[in-house]
């Protein structure tokens, strides 16, 4: 068989994508999984609260400290973003990351029965 235009086609595409390097990827690895491991301990925390105190109450006091955390940690997604080694539009993934920064930060501490000690 000849190779036709669409193979062509193929193959410049395949020499136009963009290999992370090894570096990229081993922090991309590091960073997914701190990230994993941080939900996992608020998962963890917020189920143990549940069980041993049987209410909800006082739950955000409890996991506040590790969930803003992690969520401002996510601020890296932007920057991963910005520096080209996650092929995604650095706006959507900004209005992603900062509206749930937002929440955690200014919204829930306006909340007076849930930011109260």
């Amino acid at each position: 068989m000849a190779p036709s235009e669409e193979d062509g086609v193929v193959e410049e595409k395949e020499s136009k994508k963009k290999l992370a390097s090894p570096l990229a990827t081993a922090w991309l690895t590091f960073y997914n999984i701190a990230m994993t491991a941080g939900w996992l301990v608020l998962a963890v925390a917020m189920i143990r609260y549940s069980y041993q105190k049987r209410t909800h109450k006082g739950l955000y006091r409890n996991i506040q400290k590790t969930l803003k955390f992690f969520q401002t940690f996510a601020l890296l997604e932007i920057v991963h973003c910005g520096i080209g080694i996650v092929r995604t539009s650095v706006l959507v993934t900004g209005v992603q990351v900062l509206s749930r920064i937002f929440m955690v930060w200014f919204v829930v501490h306006s909340i007076r029965p849930v930011s109260l000690p």
